[in-house]
This record gives C-alpha cells, sequence and structure tokens, in this order.
C-alpha cells in the first residue's frame, strides 16, 4: 500500500484567540467539524446564524464560507477536518445525496452526554495514532478510527434529526463521481460536457440526475466550487488577481473579472477591499 493511501485527518484545538487568528471567513476544500465543549461561539453559512454552546456540533460542508462571529472569552473546541474524497467515500453506503444536502442545510447538532464522550474518544484515538511512525499496520489503523468517527458524527446526527440512513443508488453514484471529479478539476474544467464524458454519460442525461439528486445543476456545482476557491485567494493579500486567474485556469483576468461579477455581483477587486474593509 502506498503512502498515498494515508488519509489526512486533521485536529485542532481551539480557544478565542486561535479561532480569531483563523480570520472571519474560512474557505475549505475539506469536510469537517467543530465541536464546541466550553464557551459559545456564533458560526455564519449562507446567510444563517448558528449559535454554538458547550456540547453542540457544526459540521461544515466543502467549497462553502463559514463566517465566525462572536465568541466568548472561555472558548474551548476542535476542530476536525478530513480529504474530502476520504470522507466521502466513507459514508457512501449509510448517507445518500438526500442526507448530504440535508447536512449542508442544517449543519448543527445538540450532542447529549453519551454522543460527547464517544465521539471525544474517538478524537482522542485519533490524535494518538495521528503521531505514529507510518507502517503497515498503522495505514490501516487511522483510515478505520477516521471512518469510525465520521460513522459516530453521523450517527449522532440523525438521532438529532427524522433522516434514516440510506445506501447510494446509481443516481447517487453518478452525482458522487461527479463530486470526486469536481474536487480534482474545477481549476481547469468548467464545462459540464467534460464531467459528464467523464461517466460516458451525455450532458442532457448528467444534468438531469445531478439536479434530481442535489436539487443543484451541474453548472451551479462547478460555479459554486469555482467562486469559493476564487473568494478563498482573494482573502490573501499576497496574491494578485491575475495570479488567482491563472490558478483557476482563466485565460485573462479579465474573463475571470467577468465570470466572477456574473456570479458574485461585484469584481475580484471589489470583492477584496470590501473584505479586507470588514
Amino acid at each position: 500500500m502506498e503512502s498515498r493511501d494515508l488519509p489526512r485527518i486533521g485536529l485542532l484545538d481551539v480557544d478565542k484567540a486561535s479561532a480569531e487568528a483563523l480570520g472571519p471567513v474560512i474557505h475549505l476544500d475539506k469536510n469537517g467539524f467543530f465541536y464546541c465543549m466550553q464557551g459559545c461561539l456564533k458560526l455564519a453559512l449562507d446567510g444563517r446564524v448558528f449559535e454554538l454552546r458547550s456540547g453542540d456540533m457544526y459540521i461544515y460542508p466543502p467549497f462553502s464560507q463559514t463566517y465566525i462571529g462572536e465568541m466568548s472569552d472561555d472558548l474551548r473546541g476542535v476542530i476536525g477536518m478530513a480529504d474530502f474524497d476520504f470522507v466521502l467515500s466513507a459514508l457512501d453506503p449509510v448517507a445518500n445525496t438526500g442526507s448530504h444536502i440535508y447536512v449542508r442545510e442544517n449543519p448543527c447538532i445538540s450532542l447529549d452526554g453519551e454522543q460527547c464522550r464517544r465521539i471525544e474518544e474517538l478524537i482522542e484515538a485519533v490524535r494518538r495514532r495521528e503521531g505514529d511512525e507510518a507502517g503497515i499496520v498503522q495505514m490501516q489503523l487511522l483510515p478505520t478510527l477516521g471512518k469510525a468517527l465520521c460513522y459516530e458524527i453521523l450517527a449522532a446526527y440523525f438521532a438529532n434529526y427524522p433522516l434514516q440512513p440510506l445506501k447510494q443508488d446509481r443516481k447517487d453514484k453518478i452525482f458522487h463521481n461527479f463530486l470526486f471529479a469536481l474536487h480534482q478539476h474545477f481549476r481547469t474544467h468548467r464545462d459540464v460536457a467534460y464531467y459528464a464524458g467523464l461517466q460516458c454519460l451525455t450532458p442532457r442525461y448528467f444534468t438531469t440526475i445531478v439536479r434530481e439528486t442535489s436539487g443543484r445543476t451541474a453548472l451551479q456545482w462547478i460555479t459554486m466550487s469555482v467562486v469559493a476557491e476564487a473568494k478563498k485567494q482573494l482573502s490573501d493579500p499576497n496574491r494578485s488577481v491575475k495570479e488567482i486567474a491563472d490558478s483557476l485556469g482563466f485565460s485573462n483576468q479579465s474573463f475571470f473579472g467577468r465570470y466572477f461579477k456574473q456570479y458574485e455581483g461585484v469584481s475580484p477587486t471589489e470583492f477584496r477591499a470590501t473584505r479586507h474593509a470588514g
């Protein structure tokens, strides 16, 4: 087994100072969570504000922007993150597309004492094993612990919301294969036909399946990924707009500017100025 099979599972202890250091906006191409163990914190996603207190968990979706708001001085918690493809494959047997979309729309849960205990035990187990020297057993053990943590969080979620674990059907698989490919290629491919072709499907049929399973068109998913990455890079004052346009596969800065403004209503420069002023 090659080393690339070992997933990147990150766990980070957070207090008020470290949360403020993350900046006002978090852009991630990973799946993850914030588990609040003490104090309180406000987070915003898609214009909705969520207030987390001790025992609450926020599950953040990839290709999104989470805004960090007010927090208490005694804030303490854990941020967990894992590679997008690792989490998606781990959840394939128990979470269909409808479940993923529901979690995105309802990202917060309140855990009871037993749920907290089980999740904290797995967090500590992952921490201990992440520092071990890589070997044949380790390369099997860490992914297994990571999947166990995903399942424990999902079990707590199902206990809090009226959802049932469901395996993927063929349409779910097409959509999830699309997300895998999109995660890898959105910087260089923005046309629906490319992603349809990867699965030997016609663009029309492919678009229909994606819309039926996710509630969004394939083009909307592509655009969401590109714009989220553009916003992430625009938050870095050391990167020029031209560099960002190049990294996202645009032929020139002007084309990138028109694309960004079409979907965000402001130019990349105006977006950057607004974020800096905020």
